[in-house]
C-alpha cells in the first residue's frame, strides 16, 4: 500500500575503459535533511571509504527522477539502473511480494523483521528471475485511517470519502474488504482532494501524513494498526553484475545494512510523528470493540480476495506460519 517515504534510486555505472570513480547516482522523493537523505549520505560515505574511492555516490534529493512507473520503465530500457519502491511498485514486477501488505497480518516489529529475514532470499530469488537484484527491504511503517469526521464506529467508517492510490488494486481490495468507499486520486493530488472535499479521508503511516501535511486537514486518528506498508530497493540485474566482484560485494552488502538502519530509523520517526499529530490536535481515537471484531472478519475476507489472483496459499501459509513461530519465541 501506501509508502509515501520510499527512495527512487538510480544507478549510472561508466563502461569499461572510462576514467574516474564508478559514479552511483541516487534520488529521492524525500527532501535533504530527511532521515532518508541523512541515511543515504552515510551509505555514500561508507561506500567511498571501503573501495577507496572507487565508486562515489551522489544523492539527488526531491524526486527527480518521476514516480515509480517512470523509473521502472527507464530501467528496463537501461537508462535507470536500480530503484526504492513502495509495494505499488514492487508488486508491477512480483505480485506476490503485496503478501506483506495483507491486513492485520502483523502486530509487531519483531514479527515483521523475522519474516523478512526468512524469507530474503527467497524473494531475492524471485526478483532475480524478473532481472532485479533485491539490495534490501525498507518500509514506511503501519498504516492508520485519519478522518475529517470521526470514524469511532464501523458505520462512520464506511461513511467516509477514503483516498485510495489511483490503480493501487491491492488497496482498493483492501477499502472494499471493509466496506470503505476508495476515491482513486494520485499521490500529488491528496492535499487538493482534502482542500476541496472531494476526500474527507486517508490511510497513512503517522510519518507520511506529517511529511506530507495532509494531518492538517483532519481531525481523527484511529489508532489501530491495519497494514504495515513495505519496500525495497532493487537494482537492475544487469548493472549489478556489471560491477567489479569486490565493488558488487561492498555496495550489496552496504546498501542492505543502510536500508536495514533506515527501517529503523523510520520507526523511530513515526513513533515522534504521532506525538507531533497529538500536539497539533488531532484526536487520536481508539477502536471499538464492533470495531476491532469487524476488522479481523474483514481481513480474512482480503485475503480470500487476494489469493490467489495476488499470492498463493501455500506463500500465504508460509508466512503466517513463520508469524506463528516468532510469537512462540517470545512467548
Amino acid at each position: 500500500m501506501l509508502l509515501v517515504i520510499v527512495f527512487l534510486a538510480v544507478f549510472a555505472v561508466p563502461r569499461v575503459g572510462s576514467t574516474g570513480p564508478t559514479e552511483i547516482k541516487i534520488a529521492v522523493v524525500m527532501p535533504e535533511g530527511s532521515t532518508w537523505t541523512d541515511t543515504l549520505h552515510e551509505l555514500a560515505d561508507a561506500v567511498k571509504i571501503e573501495t577507496g574511492g572507487d565508486v562515489a555516490i551522489r544523492i539527488f534529493a526531491g524526486g527527480v527522477s518521476g514516480d515509480e512507473v517512470d523509473v521502472l520503465r527507464k530501467m528496463r530500457v537501461n537508462q535507470l539502473h536500480a530503484g526504492g519502491f513502495s509495494g505499488v511498485g514492487l508488486g508491477l514486477i512480483l505480485p506476490e511480494i503485496r503478501v506483506f501488505e495483507a491486513p492485520l497480518l502483523f502486530n509487531t516489529y519483531a514479527e515483521i523483521d523475522y519474516v523478512k529475514q526468512k524469507m530474503f532470499d527467497e524473494f531475492a530469488g524471485r526478483f532475480e528471475e524478473k532481472g532485479y537484484v533485491l539490495l534490501g527491504f525498507a518500509e514506511a511503517g503501519f498504516v492508520y485511517f485519519f478522518s475529517a469526521r470521526r470514524i469511532d464506529s464501523v458505520k462512520r467508517l464506511q461513511q467516509t470519502r477514503m483516498w485510495v492510490w489511483k490503480g493501487d488494486r491491492v488497496a482498493e481490495n483492501f477499502l472494499d474488504a471493509f466496506g470503505v468507499q476508495g476515491y482513486p486520486l494520485q499521490l500529488a493530488d491528496v492535499n487538493t482532494g482534502l482542500e476541496t472535499g472531494m476526500i474527507d479521508s486517508f490511510y497513512s503511516p503517522p510519518l507520511a501524513s506529517v511529511a506530507f501535511q495532509w494531518y492538517a486537514r483532519v481531525q481523527y486518528m484511529l489508532d489501530f494498526p491495519m497494514v504495515n506498508a513495505t519496500g525495497a530497493l532493487l537494482m537492475n540485474k544487469r548493472t549489478f553484475y556489471d560491477l567489479a566482484p569486490e565493488h558488487r560485494e561492498i555496495v550489496g552488502r552496504l546498501a542492505k545494512q543502510y536500508a536495514a538502519r533506515l527501517v529503523q530509523l523510520t520507526r523511530r520517526d513515526n513513533a515522534e510523528a504521532i506525538q507531533v499529530l497529538s500536539e497539533a490536535g488531532v484526536v487520536i481515537i481508539p477502536p471499538t470493540p464492533e470495531q476491532t471484531a469487524s476488522f479481523k472478519r474483514n481481513a480474512e475476507k482480503n485475503y480470500a480476495m487476494s489469493i490467489p489472483s495476488l499470492y498463493a496459499q501455500e506463500l500465504f501459509d508460509q508466512i503466517r506460519g513463520l508469524i506463528a513461530e516468532c510469537r512462540d519465541k517470545v512467548k
